[in-house]
């Protein structure tokens, strides 16, 4: 089996999946409960805790753990619209958004928020100058993500935190990482968000674990209430076991992550050299040259890319058409037709998102295997 698809998830280290276990089998206690198992939960939660704030350079305090990916970037968009709505009701993020923030954003305006979209070039990077001058007095909130998940687009994050800031230090800027963390440097002391959103199965971590990071001073109202646990902010029974889960792949992916992309970096050239050789004018590359070494997002004329997922699975080669969240839905990708690529190209478009654990090897076969396949075809 070749499993290019890391976008979508990845397979969880082996010493993760060990660490879980062990702590459901032997430290499964509550960590709100006062007896000794339950503080030895508590204990282990709170490690976890500092251990991947050192990670990225927050303090204990500014993380937040939660189910996913989704719930961060829910809590981090509708929790801080909540709380600045007396203060404005301006929104801006991009068109080319992972549909987690795109459906929280529709939601606001369907409520009454004035949302508005930045323009972005042909590989979905935003126009700096534009955010500049879209940014406004009555602005609440900015929501960009680091990485496009289809495309492998770096966005300048870093230089659009200061554009905001000097604009109005009120304005909270939002920045999903989900797909960005691990493959780019995200240290918040170098990067000006107030709010960040993370998630465990992108980086060899376990599923239904998240974070988010919440800059000291930052206020969002709470989505989920109940027994006020992680600071009043996220209620509910913490994932102890998959937390902990999530920190070991922290540290594992951190440890790695130059020596994972200078590998990614050589399957992906070599699936580019291999297929622009063979297949010529009948393939474009949609992932920008300076986009991050494991996703790489291609066309094919004259084949829709359900018929070549098809064939390449029968080979036991596992790639997508584009986010996971998309994927079963009959509809060109929104991101694809936000940078403007044209309907016959975007149909016969595939992603290979590339991990910790794939081969040159691998990248050998399944070139070959997509070559054959549009030979045949």
């Amino acid at each position: 089996m070749i499993y290019f698809d890391n976008s979508a998830t990845t397979k969880p280290y082996k010493e993760v999946v060990e660490l879980i276990s062990r702590i459901m089998l032997e430290d499964f206690g509550n960590s709100s409960s006062l007896h000794n198992l339950g503080l030895r939960a508590e204990r282990i939660l709170e490690e976890t805790r500092t251990n991947i704030a050192a990670a990225i350079k927050a303090r204990s305090e500014e993380i937040i753990f939660t189910s996913g990916g989704t719930e961060s970037i829910n809590m981090a968009i509708r929790g801080s619209a909540e709380i600045l709505k007396r203060s404005g009701s301006h929104i801006l993020s991009t068109p080319v958004e992972h549909a987690a923030c795109m459906e929280s954003l529709k939601e606001l305006e369907r409520i009454g928020y004035d949302l508005e979209y930045l323009e972005v070039d042909e590989f979905g990077n935003i126009i700096l100058e534009d955010l500049r001058n879209k940014l406004r007095k009555d602005t609440i909130l900015v929501n960009i993500m680091a990485v496009n998940n289809e495309l492998g687009t770096i966005e300048p994050v870093f230089d659009a935190a200061r554009i905001i800031k000097s604009n109005n230090k009120k304005t909270i800027f939002h920045v999903d990482a989900v797909q960005g963390f691990g493959k780019i440097p995200i240290n918040t002391r170098d990067l000006e968000a107030d709010l960040i959103s993370f998630s465990a199965h992108k980086i060899h971590g376990p599923k239904g674990v998240g974070m988010l990071y919440i800059r000291k001073g930052t206020r969002i109202h709470p989505m989920m209430m109940g027994g006020g646990h992680e600071r009043k902010i996220r209620s509910g029974t913490v994932n102890v076991p998959c937390i902990a889960g999530f920190g070991l792949a922290v540290c594992t992916k951190i440890a790695n992550m130059k020596k994972d992309q200078d590998n990614c970096k050589k399957i992906k050239d070599l699936i580019i050299k291999e297929l622009i050789e063979a297949l010529g004018s009948r393939m474009r590359i949609n992932s920008p040259p300076d986009g991050v070494e494991n996703i790489l997002n291609i066309s094919f004329k004259g084949i829709k890319s359900e018929t070549l997922l098809h064939f390449l699975e029968m080979q036991e080669i596992y790639v997508s058409s584009g986010s996971a969240c998309h994927s079963k839905k009959d509809t060109v990708s929104h991101v694809l037709k936000a940078v403007g690529i044209p309907r016959a190209w975007a149909e016969g478009a595939i992603r290979l998102s590339f991990g910790s654990f794939n081969t040159i090897d691998e990248a050998e076969i399944a070139a070959k295997a997509i070559i054959d396949i549009m030979e045949k075809i």
